[in-house]
């Protein structure tokens, strides 16, 4: 008996926190957009929205029903963001024409891989004139640099 007591002042006990946050459960989504209380039988019809018709991977990539996060919405700020972010290894591995990060950034480019590390290291004084070059900046020669060549400009889609 005592221990059965315990065991529903815990349940009540870690309910009461769960409530407290005041928070979608079900996250975004249609389910989300049609069953918005808090309630369980609510986030249960949401959860169960979301994932029949698949739609929660749909709203994520998209940014919409909800989603706020990522998203092709978004996509244009994915470089500006990534290149901010890991301006420095960029440059390091650019100077040595080959990279992780710079992969990266070729996918985000719209680039393919190769032609784009060879792009990078044969115009590396171009892309960072300085020390002090910053990521806007850096972006900036690197879209006129790709721009100005033919090679480059067919192996991007900027």
């Amino acid at each position: 008996m005592k221990r059965s007591l315990w065991m529903l002042v815990a349940v009540v006990g870690l309910a009461s926190f769960a409530q407290a946050g005041g928070q979608n459960d079900a996250g975004c989504g249609l389910g989300a957009q049609l069953f918005k209380d808090n309630r369980p039988v609510d986030q249960i019809l949401a959860a169960t929205t979301n994932g029949t018709f698949g739609n929660q991977t749909f709203a994520i990539t998209t940014g919409t029903l909800g989603c706020s996060s990522g998203g092709l919405i978004k996509s244009s700020r994915e470089r500006e963001v990534f290149t901010a972010a890991n301006l420095r290894v960029l440059e390091r591995e650019m100077a040595a024409g080959k990279g992780e990060y710079t992969a990266s950034l070729a996918a985000l480019s719209g680039c393919q891989t190769a032609p784009f590390e060879a792009f990078a290291k044969s115009h590396y004084e171009t892309l960072f004139p300085s020390a002090n070059t910053t990521s806007t900046d850096f972006l900036i020669h690197l879209d006129q640099a790709i721009g100005s060549d033919a090679s480059m400009a067919k192996a991007c889609a900027l």
